[in-house]
């Protein structure tokens, strides 16, 4: 898959990361991993929600067409770890060291 650093972005394939966010957005979630695709225009989010619960989220940005598959749920630390793990290593693969410990510290939050 290629690659490419620009800013504060991950750029790999159809997709761009964000940095993980370890302090609370203004809905209380902690979003620990963002991606978004450029075609179609979808958003998958992981992280840790205003409860202290791991969830998922995904929405369809295109149309109407697929919005019913818009969604939120929680999932186990188990799924969140796999996630997280997943990232970190396309971190490392990047370069990208700062965001492999935050990626850590996000699952010191978790334990």
């Amino acid at each position: 898959m290629e690659s490419k650093v620009i800013g504060n972005q991950l750029f790999a394939d159809r997709w761009v990361y964000s940095p993980p966010i370890l302090t609370p957005d203004k809905n209380g979630n902690i979003v620990i991993i963002f991606k978004a695709s450029f075609g179609p225009l979808e958003v998958y989010e992981w992280g840790i929600d205003s409860g202290g619960k791991p969830y998922e989220m995904y929405k369809w940005c295109e149309n109407d067409v697929y919005e019913d598959e818009n969604y939120t749920k929680n999932i186990t630390v188990s799924e969140l770890y796999k996630e997280i793990d997943n990232m970190a290593k396309l971190a490392a693969d990047n370069g990208l060291s700062d965001w492999v410990r935050s990626y850590e510290e996000a699952k010191s939050i978790l334990a």
